[in-house]
């Protein structure tokens, strides 16, 4: 027994070594790719980020609209990360219904023996990953916890942070990330007395096309045909900028045609149901 008391205290030790160090974490910067991972849960299932998120969906038919992914590195020695999972269940509690993912990757090199129980014990129902190797957390750059990051719907990390704060809530924060990335605005990470916070960098807006100018006469020549095929890409996943810049035309103008097609299609059925009474 004393033996045991030994061992667990060893690895506490290593634990606290580990999540200690802040300052040799370097974690991966916003407008970076989100490294691809697949690892198994504590429920025996292998979780892989490209079900919920990137260029193109590893599993289209699991998850039809793409994922916004809130990805918490954490041990069960870590005493912040405690604090900060409550926050991280409440908010995925509240986008249970929305297209929102959270997956808690713990690091703890003893691996389910240690984390199921753990996790039963506190009631965590959010997803657990474990990353016994830290090879994902290696790729992610995280050598301190807990470390936070958000990948936006196309795989790219939007936002990334270390340790906890006690001083501001993490569910407000989180949300005005959210916002953020739905409403196409970049976020940074800003150092402030040792507490990492989004800051909006600056917003992309997208320029109206002056009534005649070239914008409009290129998007003149665009056939309906080219439309449609261009629509078509993105729904099957393709980002917007890059499917209007291929046929030079603007995202503004992709998502009208997108407007029209759908007025049209509600109009054509509204009479063919009229037709039919």
């Amino acid at each position: 027994m004393t033996l045991y008391k030994c061992m667990i205290a060893v690895f506490v030790a290593a634990g606290l070594l580990y999540a200690q160090k802040p300052q040799d974490s370097k974690l991966l910067v916003p407008g970076t790719q989100a490294p691809s991972f697949s690892l198994p849960s504590i429920t025996g299932d292998r979780v892989s980020l490209s079900t919920y998120c990137g260029e193109t969906l590893a599993k289209p038919f699991v998850n039809k609209i793409r994922q916004t992914v809130v990805l918490s590195f954490w041990a069960t020695y870590c005493k912040p990360c405690q604090k900060e999972i409550p926050e991280l269940v409440k908010f995925a509690d509240k986008h249970k219904n929305d297209n929102v993912t959270v997956l808690c990757i713990s690091i703890d090199k003893e691996g389910s023996t240690v984390v199921e129980p753990f996790v039963k014990e506190k009631n965590y129902t959010v997803p657990v990953l474990l990353d016994p190797y830290t090879k994902t957390a290696e790729r992610y750059g995280v050598k301190s916890l807990p470390a936070l990051y958000v990948v936006d719907t196309f795989g790219v990390i939007r936002y990334a942070s270390l340790g906890y704060d006690e001083k501001n809530p993490l569910e407000p924060k989180l949300q005005s990330i959210v916002n953020a990335i739905r409403q196409g605005t970049k976020i940074k990470v800003s150092d402030e007395n040792g507490a990492f916070v989004p800051v909006k960098e600056d917003t992309v807006k997208e320029t109206p096309p002056k009534q005649g100018g070239e914008s409009n006469k290129s998007s003149a020549k665009i056939g309906a045909k080219q439309k449609w095929n261009a629509i078509a890409r993105v729904e099957c996943g393709e980002q917007i900028d890059k499917v209007a810049a291929s046929i030079g035309a603007t995202p503004a103008e992709l998502h009208a045609w997108y407007a029209d097609l759908k007025k049209a299609a509600l109009n054509l059925w509204g009479a063919d149901s009229s037709t039919t009474h």
